[in-house]
């Protein structure tokens, strides 16, 4: 289903990207305001349908591959988002409609939802990547540069042609790691280090700790806070969501002094996986 055809369905404004409609072909539709959901389901074609019209969504849909936002119930997106929609390619569309009523239209008139079979995945990247390394600060509580990290590490992985797969999974885990890192810590520091067989990513924070990891690892155990939950996070489906993306996963806490998280991928097999 091409863009244009989900505006006029929606009967939805404009609000970014309108050059980009006629020739973007949607596959299927993720509709959540929790991104931990959407990073956890959501995959590359998708329309993302949620009501948090800040620069998260526009982080998360360039996370997942997602090639549009449509902002239900008249949420409208600030600068800060509407600046980094234009810079990803993002269109970003504005409808009256409440999710539920969205998301029935869409469904009526054929668009699959995110639990239909896969469309054929895309082949894999061709370039070999020479030893890379580099690293990021994470600043604790600072919402509104959450996300960049795991966006340069994207950004770093499709310059060096990883394949597709791979960059997905670990841009995924790169952002719930991250946001855990802005949510939790009072600072951290985000590691990428590639070599032509390994994507190793190291995560170190500096903050309370984790007093039970087996509990934490539970998908929907949360701490969030009230705030966090208003802001799109906080479901409980981030460390779950980052050992079900990676290849091994490890991690370690102490409290009062910071948690690490190790998060491997094996470029080899990706390469060797039929396309």
């Amino acid at each position: 289903m091409t863009l244009s055809e989900i505006r006029r369905l929606l009967q939805a404004e404009v609000a970014e990207g309108g050059e980009l409609l006629s020739d973007r072909e949607i596959v299927s539709a993720c509709a959540s305001d929790l991104m931990s959901d959407a990073l956890a389901f959501g995959r590359p074609g998708d329309l993302l349908l949620t009501g948090l019209a800040s620069a998260q969504s526009v982080r998360t849909a360039d996370i997942i591959g997602a090639l549009a936002i449509a902002y239900v119930r008249n949420k409208r997106p600030d600068e800060e988002c509407r600046d980094l929609a234009r810079l990803k390619r993002i269109p970003l569309l504005i409808t009256g409609k409440m999710m539920y009523e969205a998301c029935g239209v869409l469904f009526s008139h054929g668009l699959p939802g995110i639990c239909d079979p896969l469309p054929p995945p895309r082949p894999a990247g061709s370039a070999d990547p020479e030893t890379l390394s580099r690293s990021f600060e994470v600043a604790g509580r600072n919402f509104a540069r959450a996300g960049r990290a795991s966006m340069a590490v994207k950004e770093i992985l499709e310059d060096l042609g990883i394949h597709v797969g791979v960059i997905r999974r670990a841009s995924v885990a790169a952002y719930e790691a991250e946001m855990n890192v802005v949510m939790y810590a009072d600072s951290g520091e985000m590691a990428l280090s590639v070599t032509p067989d390994l994507l190793y990513l190291r995560v170190r924070d500096r903050g309370p700790g984790i007093p039970n990891i087996s509990l934490a690892m539970q998908e929907g155990y949360s701490t969030a806070t009230p705030e966090m939950r208003e802001m799109g996070f906080g479901a409980g489906m981030g460390l779950p969501n980052i050992k079900k993306n990676a290849d091994r996963f490890e991690i370690s806490s102490e409290i009062g002094a910071g948690t690490s998280l190790d998060i491997y991928f094996d470029l080899r097999a990706a390469e060797e996986a039929p396309a």
